[in-house]
């Protein structure tokens, strides 16, 4: 991905595994387990700096996932009403969903989820509002 592009995917029989970089970073959405997980990576997935699980598979069933390269260290990653923002630079994570839980690596440190600002959900409306506009990934 570039900085500013999006992609929209959805798990199917044969997809279990969606990986995306942008520059020196990336995003792994895997269905593992019964359930979903997103990691923060690096651009060759091999480094897992956090994992955000997402739920059961049952619970998304159907649902599609979108990934925004907001700059070249800060991701966006939306399903249904959840987002959240992985920002690589400040090794940290923040999404709108009460409850959630960040795991850190001992790269990020346990600690690397910080709490949701407005500031955020502007990022993230930006680049919605972009994505409908190019007509991509509609």
């Amino acid at each position: 991905m570039q900085v500013g592009e999006a992609s929209k995917v959805k798990f199917n029989l044969f997809k279990n595994k969606f990986e995306f970089e942008c520059g020196d970073h990336g995003i792994t959405l895997e269905k593992i387990g019964g359930g979903i997980c997103c990691y923060a990576t690096d651009a060759a997935h091999a480094e897992i700096y956090c994992a955000m699980p997402l739920g059961m598979e049952r619970e998304f069933k159907d649902a599609n996932y979108y990934i925004y390269a907001l700059t070249a260290t800060q991701m966006l990653l939306r399903v249904r009403k959840a987002v959240l923002l992985i920002d690589f630079a400040q090794k940290h994570c923040a999404t709108n969903v009460p409850n959630f839980r960040v795991f850190g690596s001992k790269a990020w440190g346990q600690n690397c989820q910080v709490p949701w600002q407005p500031s955020y959900t502007q990022l993230y409306n930006e680049a919605e509002k972009k994505r409908l506009a190019s007509g991509a990934n509609a």
